[in-house]
Order: C-alpha cells, then sequence, then structure tokens
C-alpha cells in the first residue's frame, strides 16, 4: 500500500515537473513574441490614421485576445507552480488555459480570413479564396468542440484520449494545411504579376513573395510541429510550447503585412475594407485615397515622371496603365 502511494506521488511529480518545464517555455517563448505584436501594435496606430476603422478594430481586436493570452499563460504557470508545491492529489486543467486555447483558435479564424481576403483580392480566384474559407471555418469550428469539450472535462488526461487527439489533429492539420495554400497562393499569383510586370516593379514582388514564404513558414511549422507532439506523444505536454506560439506569430504575421506598408518603395497597398496609400522611398506618404476594396498589393514602378500600376483583370491577365 505504501509502495503503491509513493510510486502515484512520484508520478504526480514527474508530470508536475513535465507541465512546469513546458509551461515555463512555452510562456518565455510567447512573452518575447507579445512584446514584438505591442511594438507592432503601436507601429500601426501611429502611422496609419487613416485606415478605415474595420481594419482598426481588428488590429485592436487581435492585440486584446493577444494580451489576454499572456495573461492566462501567467496564470497557469501559477497554477502548475503553486499546485506542485501544495501536492494537490490530481492534475486538473486550469481555466484559463481552456480559455487561452479559445483565444488562439479566434486569433488564427482572423489571421486566416485576413489572408483569405488578400488571396481574393490579388487573384480574384473564387475557388481559391473558398477553399481557403472552408478550410478556416472547418479548423475553427473544431477547435470550438475542443474548447468545450475540456471546460466540460477538466481532467489532464481527457487530452490523451483518443477521440479528443482524432479532432485536436484535425484542428491543427486543418490549419497548417491552411497555412500552406495561402502561402503558395500567395506566392503563385505575385509570381505571375512579377512575370507581367515591369523590371521596375519585379524586385518589390521578389519582397512581397519573400515575406508571403516567410510568414507561412513561421505558423505553418509551428502547426505541424503543435500536430506531430501532440499526437506522436499524447501523454506528455511536449507540445505546449508551440501551442502558446502559434497564435502569437499570427497575430504578428497579420500585424507585420499592415506596417510593411511603410517600408515598401513607391509601393500602392490597398487594406480593406480599408486604405490605399503610396509611400516613397524616403517612407514619406505621397498619396492616400480611401477604397472599399478588400486586400491587394500594386506595385508601382517610377521612371521619371512615369508612373506605371500593375493590376490583375477578373479574367487574371495583367492591365498596365501608365501615366
Amino acid at each position: 500500500m505504501a509502495s503503491a502511494a509513493a510510486a502515484q506521488l512520484a508520478a504526480l511529480t514527474n508530470a508536475y515537473k513535465e507541465l512546469f518545464a513546458t509551461t515555463f517555455i512555452g510562456f518565455t517563448v510567447s512573452t518575447t513574441l507579445y512584446g514584438v505584436s505591442v511594438l507592432q501594435t503601436y507601429l500601426y496606430f501611429r502611422q496609419y490614421t487613416e485606415d478605415q476603422w474595420t481594419v482598426k478594430t481588428m488590429v485592436a481586436t487581435l492585440w486584446t485576445f493577444d494580451s489576454l493570452t499572456t495573461i492566462f499563460v501567467a496564470h497557469v504557470l501559477y497554477v502548475f507552480v503553486f499546485g506542485f508545491l501544495n501536492r494537490e492529489p490530481e492534475i486538473n486543467i486550469p481555466w484559463t488555459f481552456t480559455a487561452e486555447k479559445l483565444l488562439v483558435t479566434l486569433i488564427t479564424f482572423i489571421a486566416q480570413f485576413f489572408y483569405a481576403h488578400t488571396i481574393w483580392k490579388v487573384s480574384l480566384s473564387k475557388i481559391t479564396t473558398a477553399f481557403i474559407v472552408v478550410l478556416a471555418v472547418g479548423s475553427f469550428g473544431l477547435g470550438i468542440y475542443t474548447t468545450v469539450h475540456l471546460f466540460k472535462n477538466p481532467a489532464l488526461d481527457s487530452i490523451s484520449t483518443r477521440s479528443f487527439l482524432i479532432v485536436s489533429g484535425l484542428v491543427q492539420g486543418l490549419a497548417a494545411l491552411n497555412d500552406i495554400v495561402i502561402t503558395g497562393a500567395l506566392s503563385y499569383y505575385l509570381y505571375i504579376r512579377r512575370i507581367h510586370s515591369l523590371a521596375s516593379s519585379g524586385k518589390l514582388i521578389d519582397k512581397l513573395v519573400l515575406y508571403a514564404v516567410s510568414r507561412g513558414t513561421l505558423t505553418a511549422i509551428a502547426q505541424i510541429m503543435f500536430l506531430v507532439l501532440n499526437v506522436g506523444v499524447p501523454h506528455h505536454q511536449y507540445w505546449l510550447p508551440f501551442h502558446m506560439a502559434v497564435g502569437k506569430l499570427y497575430v504578428n504575421s497579420v500585424l507585420a503585412t499592415l506596417n510593411v506598408r511603410q517600408s515598401l518603395t513607391q509601393t500602392e497597398v490597398q487594406l480593406g475594407p480599408g486604405v490605399s496609400q503610396l509611400v516613397n522611398q524616403n517612407g514619406e506618404k505621397s498619396h492616400i485615397g480611401i477604397s472599399s476594396k478588400p486586400i491587394t498589393f500594386a506595385p508601382i514602378g517610377v521612371t521619371n515622371s512615369t508612373m506605371t500600376t500593375v493590376t490583375l483583370s477578373r479574367s487574371g491577365a495583367p492591365d498596365v496603365e501608365q501615366g
């Protein structure tokens, strides 16, 4: 009897140690990323005061969710530390962890929907946009299901059940697949513009392609590692750092997409429903115009006094205007 109690206490201690270690690592990484998102949010509201209220509301919502997830992760770490010190007889998932998971699900959906608008404006492809939206909605719906499951079953072993692992794996799998599709679509349609654009616009489009690949790779890798570790080693919590980081990667990718307008040379960027803005090489705003269209990147090349705009028509063919 005594040996069984000792074995149970040892198992409990090891479980708490693992929870503390993985949560601490995740908290450290996520807090660092949160600092970056705070800076990016400040820069956005300082530099882009002309954007429509819908874009500003999206940014404020993402920052609020990001802040709450940081607070919730800190609370989870607090619970695990003092639970270990008090030698509680069982391990339950804190409600703040489940709430943080819900917010990450919402952040992922908002970010992927944002990029669905970007794909639509760049390509005007209903099929590609619809596919991205379906994947985003599917991941969001299953994410809500797993969140409700955790609220109803807060025991730690509930996340290791076969049914939960299947649904959770689908959530991360759909999200990772969507990131890959978004990255591939952005790169492909921007590359088409690269082929049909003038030389002065080519370098700019190359930068946009590189940026699209970079942001998509980070979020996709985080989702894939989350999936592999969650399903591959279900009785361990090695996936926690990736779960805590992935939401903040989405927030920073959206904010970076908005803030990059200031750094692109002679680039007209429409974010919608939002603002069309032309900036020069020194980063000074040259033209501000309100646009009701969703999201597009329209490179502008300036040679002497001639300005060339490269866009795609609804049929997908490039339209070049000079003036």
